[in-house]
């Protein structure tokens, strides 16, 4: 296990950090000038022609798709980068509660439940990591090895930029080529690190609620113990004390991290659906290109992922949340002293209400969202199609 949880994260700050977003705990008065000039070319203006492109797009449905799709996700790539910019001081106090006594382990079974949660979180991250660069690879470096081979035609990676001129994306395709590469890239890195950073905080939550649950239900008088009733309840009190100190962090934590995701999961839910629609549109286009097809359908899977994973993770959270109540039914209080019963109603009542961690306190982070997500782009998707069909007959 590593000397800190939060060193479970190092790989998400390097990436940050080689992208503009990230000057670390204790930031370099060099590098804002370097986070400065790559986010002003690489997200500001990237996004500026974007727009402007969208606005010059013939309303042509099939060529709408495309753009569109690129279109909607660099509205929530652009909504995460903000986050990490501008609640770098949030993120890095949570990296400290990570860190901190009570979240650290030493016994067997507290410390396997920690290991195995930030091994779940590393092979997620390897996943996403692997599928989004096979995606890109399929979008960018597909086609540049079909015109060297076979002499096919090469199209602009991202988008077609309507408002220029054909002379001049002719005279300049190499470059406007590199610029949309290089961009879609990082864009690609910081969709992969922050959407891991949410998993990732989600994992650790839920790891400490099973560690509570365990110590809770354990929180039972030793056999061997033969000291006197009043030693026994002091020491039984002391040892409910350090859990409950316990988790009144998990429920600091989970405050914290809910006010940094709060906007930005209700952005994603929504582009996500969004995204979702118009990529299976793409789908039943006509003469769609063999590496399009490709890009199109791990652009679909990681889609998915973004909304399905903090939605199962979500119901897993308030899942264990629910459970420490039965944990504390199942400890050794009924012969403990009044003050100890009175700790543990009162423990009681608080656990009463779940852990929901929710999208701008408008829906909850659950599996009945993640449904309705789908049922709302498919019904979309539905609508396209039909208005498709009509047109062309």
């Amino acid at each position: 296990m590593p000397l800190a949880q939060s060193d479970s994260f190092k790989q998400n700050c390097f990436f940050w950090k080689v992208f503009g977003l990230w000057p670390g705990r204790t930031p370099n008065k060099y590098y804002k000038y370097f986070s400065f000039a790559y986010l002003m070319t690489t997200l500001a203006a990237y996004n500026a022609l974007l727009t402007l492109n969208l606005y010059y797009t013939p309303r042509q449905i099939d060529l709408f798709i495309h753009e569109v799709i690129f279109y909607f996700t660099e509205i929530a790539i652009s909504t995460k980068a903000c986050m990490i910019i501008f609640k770098r001081k949030q993120i890095v106090s949570i990296f400290e509660l990570l860190d901190c006594d009570e979240f650290k382990r030493n016994d067997s079974t507290g410390h396997q439940i920690v290991e195995n949660h930030n091994s779940y979180y590393k092979l997620y991250y390897k996943i996403v990591f692997v599928v989004s660069h096979f995606t890109y690879l399929s979008q960018v470096l597909l086609p540049v090895i079909g015109m060297l081979i076979f002499k096919t035609s090469l199209d602009l990676p991202i988008c077609e930029y309507y408002f220029l001129s054909e002379q001049y994306k002719d005279n300049y395709f190499t470059l406007i080529f590199v610029y949309q590469s290089v961009g879609m890239y990082g864009h690609m890195m910081y969709n992969v690190n922050i959407d891991t950073l949410i998993v990732g905080f989600m994992l650790l939550a839920i790891a400490q609620m099973k560690v509570l649950s365990h110590d809770l239900e354990n929180l039972k008088i030793e056999k061997k113990y033969t000291g006197r009733e009043e030693e026994l309840d002091y020491k039984q009190l002391q040892k409910l004390h350090k859990r409950l100190k316990h988790y009144a962090l998990v429920l600091k934590y989970c405050a914290d991290f809910q006010e940094i995701i709060n906007a930005i999961m209700f952005v994603q839910y929504g582009v996500g659906a969004a995204c979702i629609c118009v990529t299976m549109c793409g789908f039943v286009l006509p003469d769609l290109k063999i590496e399009t097809f490709i890009f199109m359908v791990g652009y679909f899977f990681v889609m998915n992922l973004q909304v399905f994973v903090p939605s199962w993770l979500g119901t897993q959270l308030r899942f264990e949340s629910q459970e420490l109540m039965v944990a504390a039914y199942k400890s050794d209080w009924i012969p403990r002293s009044k003050s100890y019963r009175q700790s543990i109603k009162l423990f009681l009542e608080r656990a009463k209400h779940p852990v929901v961690i929710t999208g701008l306190k408008i829906f909850p982070l659950s599996l009945a969202t993640y449904i309705s997500v789908m049922k709302m782009a498919y019904s979309c998707f539905t609508l396209v199609r039909f208005i498709k069909d009509r047109q062309e007959h």
